[in-house]
């Protein structure tokens, strides 16, 4: 488009040149001036949309580099913090500093649960002293029932006050009544949860060797030699105990024979 210019204008001289006046003449050459004014300014908005290409390529091209991961070594060898870096504190702009920051939004549902009835009926009670004595009117009267109906009021206990010092104890005496039933499972279940969820009671010696029982009658003589051995080592001045010593002698061969019941008292 420059070499088109130049050489409309070297025309125009030419013309100018060689011409010697006339108003046909003029009117050439005004004519050849407009055409390359026009090609001037065709080169000028040329020249400037090259110019914004190549801004735009470049800007695409570091762009691009921006994004890509620089190389492992790269990273490795470049310093984490450069040694000369400068502390600067910026000011925030007016209108953020006007406006505070919006807090994320939290959730503020709460499940709604119907209360249980048992905690309210405590809750409206006068203390615990009253509670206390509920309680122990509550495993008297458990304890006074007989059969099958003993062993359900016993475990209802438990149930009602499972934190009552008497808790582990109603639940061996529940599986005792089970045991003379014989219900050997429900019996073996209480006596395993007695030991479970009361392992500091002092009902711990009698839910082993009840424990030892179940062995037994299930024909793991190691597993009941291990209670047994337990009950030995961890309680030895209890009368558990020494059910359980004799016992130990019973699988020993040492006094004869094979009991067919426990080492306790009773089945």
């Amino acid at each position: 488009m420059r070499t088109c210019a130049r050489e409309a204008l070297a025309a125009l001289l030419a013309l100018a040149g060689c011409a010697g006046g006339g108003d046909a003449a003029r009117r050439d050459i005004e004519a050849l001036k407009g055409e390359v004014r026009q090609l001037q300014a065709e080169n000028a908005e040329l020249s400037r949309r090259v110019d914004s290409l190549q801004t735009q390529l470049e800007l695409a091209h570091a762009a691009r580099a921006a994004r890509a991961p620089a190389p492992r070594e790269d990273a490795e060898k470049a310093p984490v913090i450069p040694p000369d870096l400068a502390v600067v504190r910026v000011a925030p702009p007016a209108h953020a500093a006007a406006r505070p920051a919006k807090a994320p939004p939290v959730p503020t549902a709460v499940a709604i649960a119907d209360p249980d009835p048992a905690r309210m009926e405590a809750l409206g009670r006068h203390g615990n002293r009253d509670l206390a004595a509920e309680a122990d009117a509550e495993i008297k009267k458990a304890r006074a029932q007989l059969g099958s109906k003993k062993a359900r009021s016993l475990e209802e206990f438990v149930e009602h006050y499972p934190r009552h010092p008497e808790a582990d104890n109603a639940l061996v005496e529940a599986a005792a009544v089970w045991a003379e039933a014989g219900l050997e499972t429900q019996a073996c279940e209480l006596a395993r949860r007695a030991a479970d969820d009361y392992p500091a009671g002092d009902a711990l010696p009698e839910a082993i060797e009840r424990l030892a029982w179940c062995e037994q009658h299930r024909g793991a003589r190691e597993a009941e030699r291990r209670l047994l051995e337990r009950l030995v080592n961890d309680f030895p001045r209890t009368p558990a105990a020494q059910r359980a010593g004799t016992r130990l002698a019973t699988l020993s061969g040492r006094t004869g024979g094979t009991p067919e019941g426990p080492a306790r008292s009773g089945p």
